[in-house]
């Protein structure tokens, strides 16, 4: 549910800019004067805009993978290619886990000192919130990796019970 709407609120984002930039072709050619903030803006809004929907991508199989070795193994030989994918969710996990080791204490900074970004008396934007999304879309990331490396690990602890019942019950 939260990573659903974290997602939604990222589309919502998407809007919100591509609002913004029609608004500001329009002031530029029609009233010969930009809407200050727009490059700055869009940029943080695509560092947040992915953050916010990575988990989503994640939980739904859109994240990019080599699917011709992966995918490959898991038909042919499926336990070595689940943990194999196990091994890929565990590493996506210990990589977004680093992350938030390094920008939550960079949140935390951003905060206290009420950082900004942008140029003082033209345009600013608060750096806090930015770095918020960055560590909520790696947290929900990071939890998202983990469930997906133990449904990887239930499946082929499942499987490798289903083979030996196999065996034993074929057993002469």
């Amino acid at each position: 549910m939260l990573v659903a709407g974290l997602n939604a609120l990222g589309s919502l984002w998407i809007f919100f800019i591509m609002s913004v930039v029609c608004a500001d072709v329009i002031a530029r050619y029609v009233f010969n004067s930009p809407l200050t903030g727009v490059p700055l803006t869009i940029t943080m809004s695509l560092i947040a805009i992915v953050f916010l929907q990575l988990p989503d991508a994640l939980k739904a199989g859109r994240v990019t993978r080599n699917e011709a070795l992966l995918g490959g193994l898991l038909r042919k030989r499926r336990r070595l290619g689940l943990l194999l994918q196990a091994f890929f969710h565990l590493s996506g996990a210990a990589m977004m886990g680093f992350l938030v080791l390094y920008i939550g204490p960079m949140f935390a900074k951003a905060w206290e000192t009420e950082a900004f970004l942008g140029t003082r008396n033209h345009f600013t934007l608060p750096e806090w919130p930015f770095k918020l999304v960055i560590v909520v879309g790696a947290v929900m990331t990071t939890l998202q990796f983990l469930r997906l490396f133990w449904i990887d690990l239930r499946e082929r602890a499942a499987l490798s019970r289903a083979e030996k019942s196999n065996d034993i019950g074929s057993a002469p």
